[in-house]
């Protein structure tokens, strides 16, 4: 049984999404485009605003807001195989055999697929304030800085931090109209 779900219209959603066994994949450009081309799809695709992310090494935090029908769940069910798919397929071109067996015995071990790139489920939280808005945007900011993988928010490419604070959406538009 996975973790309880609630789709509520017009709230925000902050999600985490683990790597399986928390493989520190996502550290070079090659691995982290699939999950940005995605986000940029679906948000087309299914109408929700990305209001921030950040990208770390074995997992990431968003944060949308839909404003159309598509549930959240099935946003994140399309969003994690594709994903899987693209990454697999870049681990094998990179010629990372390590990560690719650990993809591999994950998909034997769950049969749901060929390689399991990702945990079963997925943590989201409701946001019904801008306050909790603003907490959690502050929180995905601070990740890398916490982590010791930066000394400030805007040393790490991987975050909307350098949207908000510096105008770069090299990697990707966030929608800022929240507030």
């Amino acid at each position: 049984m996975g973790l309880p779900h609630f789709q509520v219209a017009g709230d925000i959603y902050f999600i985490t999404n683990v790597v399986y066994n928390r493989l520190p994949i996502l550290t070079r450009p090659s691995f982290i485009v699939p999950l940005i081309d995605s986000w940029n799809f679906y948000r087309y695709k299914q109408s929700y605003k990305l209001l921030g992310y950040v990208i770390m090494p074995d997992h990431f935090h968003v944060l949308i807001w839909p404003y159309g029908d598509a549930p959240v769940a099935d946003m994140m069910r399309d969003f994690k195989r594709f994903t899987s798919g693209r990454i697999a397929r870049q681990a094998e071109v990179e010629g990372k055999k390590e990560w690719l067996e650990a993809f591999r015995a994950a998909g034997e071990k769950t049969e749901r697929a060929e390689y399991k790139v990702w945990q079963d489920d997925y943590w989201d939280k409701n946001i019904f304030s801008e306050k909790m808005l603003r907490q959690k945007l502050n929180y995905i900011h601070n990740n890398p800085v916490r982590a010791g993988l930066v000394n400030s928010p805007d040393e790490y490419p991987y975050s909307s931090y350098r949207s908000y604070e510096l105008g770069d959406e090299a990697w990707i538009e966030i929608d800022k109209d929240w507030g």
